[in-house]
């Protein structure tokens, strides 16, 4: 996700409901949390326009990694310039290839992102990746080539360290066509079904049952995802108060 990540209230560990609350329940409080946020979706929407920068893969690459786990962590690697421009493509190709995994680690470190160490070898793993694609314009090429949903998903779940959530969120975060009918399960939305009384066994089954919600909802699958990032603590309450009202 990108640096507007949630406040301390959507972290708390919610009870776990003795009945799985009702689907249409959750629907309806959907439906009504995206009227209330409309403006705040349609600024988020916006961000289609960085699909258009020519390092817009390793950008978002580097964004994945910064708030994977820790959503504060797009301040440090991304939102300070100083350890941006260290691990910048051009800055990395710059360096011989011995002294690239040491300057992204101490970079990871300086930047207090979670786990430093391992995604500073992700990180390296992904610059190879795209530098044997010919750099990051030919990378970013590849991908929005690649055949539908599905299709981009594969390619960027082939980079070191990005997973079933990452190969979606990376391109939800710029609202892609492909991918505005798509769920990123993360932590928050893992909580939520928790709280909800919800379990599922995998990750597909996990995100068509908040299709479903969306569906019944009247948005998109993107809108919701976005709903229960930025707004997991009121989401959170507000289904809590309709669940007992029913």
């Amino acid at each position: 996700m990108d640096s507007s990540g949630a406040t301390q209230g959507d972290r708390r560990a919610p009870a776990i409901a003795a009945a799985p609350v009702p689907a249409d329940v959750i629907g309806r409080v959907a439906a009504q949390l995206a009227r209330d946020k409309r403006a705040h979706l349609d600024e988020l929407k916006a961000e289609h326009h960085q699909l258009s920068r020519p390092d817009f893969l390793w950008h978002y690459l580097l964004q994945s990694f910064a708030t994977m786990g820790q959503a504060s962590g797009w301040k440090g690697l991304i939102g300070t310039p100083a350890n941006y421009r260290r691990v910048t493509y051009e800055a990395l190709a710059n360096l011989p290839e011995s002294a690239r995994l040491q300057q992204v680690e101490e970079t990871c470190w300086a930047a207090k992102v979670r786990m430093p160490s391992r995604k500073a070898k992700f990180i390296v793993g992904c610059f190879d990746c795209i530098t044997k694609m010919g750099g990051p314009e030919a990378a970013k090429n590849k991908l929005l080539s690649a055949a539908g949903r599905d299709g981009k998903i594969a390619f960027l779940d082939a980079f070191p360290g990005i997973g079933d959530k990452y190969a979606r969120n990376l391109l939800m975060d710029v609202y892609h066509e492909d991918f505005r009918e798509s769920i990123a399960i993360d932590a928050r939305i893992e909580m939520l079904s928790r709280s909800w009384g919800r379990t599922f066994r995998s990750y597909e089954e996990h995100e068509r049952f908040y299709l479903d919600i969306a569906r019944r909802a009247g948005i998109e699958g993107w809108e919701l995802d976005r709903l229960m990032f930025h707004h997991a603590a009121e989401f959170l309450a507000r289904v809590s108060q309709a669940a007992e009202a029913v």
